[in-house]
């Protein structure tokens, strides 16, 4: 029996047989908010994650605990009430993505203890609710052989979490999550769901990630704002260009796109998405070529254009990645919505406790914040471990 399952028992008091589950969290290297916009994305599941320790109930209550929030104590809720309340908190993800599968018309016959416990820093762009939302999926799917693929599962964990809980993300973070590659990023196209599998590894270099911890207070209503920019541009150009995404064009249009939106802010977000699309591609052949430093080259620009163009990124985001590439990195930028949360880093590998060090006091000391930085691997998607 591993230490979770003895939390487990622990808290539910309960001898039954329990499963152990995992849903990792994700970094996008490239590709930022493009996702919503029909883009190229180019994420990895990463090993910091979520445990999920479960075991079956012979009524239809579900119990959830997560011991990231032990305060809130055990959440006790019956399937035949899943409506959304503010007030359960992390638990409305589990009850939305078991509320679609019976809107669905998919049977779920009995209830469920599930003890929950991550390593994922809250809000800070790793995504740890995708995490959640994917592994309650995937714990359904197992539970009551729903026959889900990966792919359904991700697209059921994202329409929760746009209709279920009004965050108008997109499919990147759900769908990396549930098709992870183990030592592999995957290329993803957003509107055709094609991915493609790239080892995403330069020769002495190694993605270092670097979490503001700032805490994000307008997040979700700016991320929803962006998505509504993107939306009211792309009906403009579609008056002119026969296109279904921004992500159709390409930066050659952009002069033309510039007479079209005449709204000086939602041109910036058209620009950015069709650049950052463009600079995904040419990222693609940086990696093929195993050239780090073109790659660094288009990790930097990325930022310049999610700070200037897409107005993403603010004081503590653009401070560690000034103080990164003053202190070893060859590219560093914002990965996931911004607005605080975190960053990633290419670094040299001999360079890499230099930066950790460095940055780490030169933020402390103008921000009054100690960032975390977490030197990851890439693995595979949500599974089952065998050792509960």
């Amino acid at each position: 029996m591993n230490e979770l399952a003895r939390k487990y028992y622990n808290i539910f008091q309960s001898q039954d047989e329990v499963k152990h589950y995992y849903s990792p969290g994700r970094v996008n290297l490239i590709g930022e908010h493009i996702d919503y916009n029909g883009g190229l994305v180019f994420p990895a599941a990463i090993s910091i994650g979520t445990h999920g320790i479960v075991g079956k109930r012979n009524d239809r209550m579900i119990h959830l605990f997560s011991a990231n929030y032990p305060l809130e104590g055990v959440f006790k809720i019956s399937l035949s009430d899943l409506s959304f309340q503010k007030e359960h908190g992390w638990a409305n993800y589990a009850k939305g993505i078991l509320d679609e599968l019976i809107e669905r018309g998919y049977q779920i016959p009995f209830g469920f203890n599930l003890y929950v416990e991550g390593d994922l820093p809250t809000a800070s762009g790793l995504s740890s609710s995708a995490s959640l939302e994917v592994l309650i999926s995937f714990i359904a799917n197992d539970l009551y052989q729903l026959g889900l693929t990966r792919v359904e599962m991700a697209l059921l964990a994202q329409g929760v979490e746009n209709d279920y809980m009004g965050m108008h993300c997109g499919l990147m973070d759900q769908l990396i999550i549930a098709c992870g590659i183990k030592d592999h990023a995957l290329l993803m196209n957003t509107a055709t769901l094609e991915m493609t599998p790239s080892r995403a590894k330069f020769d002495g270099y190694e993605i270092v990630i670097m979490n503001t911890n700032y805490k994000r207070k307008t997040t979700d209503s700016k991320y929803n704002e962006r998505v509504c920019e993107c939306s009211t541009a792309l009906k403009q150009i579609q008056n002119h260009f026969q296109i279904d995404y921004l992500c159709d064009l390409n930066p050659k249009q952009l002069m033309k796109i510039e007479t079209i939106v005449k709204d000086k802010t939602l041109f910036n977000r058209v620009k950015h998405v069709v650049t950052e699309q463009d600079r995904v591609i040419t990222a693609m052949i940086a990696m093929k070529n195993g050239d780090a430093k073109w790659f660094g080259s288009l990790l930097n620009a990325s930022h310049e254009s999610l700070k200037n163009d897409y107005e993403v990124t603010g004081l503590h985001l653009d401070l560690l990645v000034e103080k990164a590439l003053k202190y070893g990195a060859i590219g560093a930028r914002v990965t996931g919505a911004g607005f605080g949360g975190c960053a990633v880093a290419l670094v040299e590998i001999g360079l890499i406790k230099q930066l950790i060090d460095q940055v780490g006091k030169e933020y402390l000391e103008l921000t009054g914040i100690t960032p975390d930085f977490y030197q990851v691997t890439f693995e595979e998607g949500v599974h089952i471990i065998d050792n509960a």
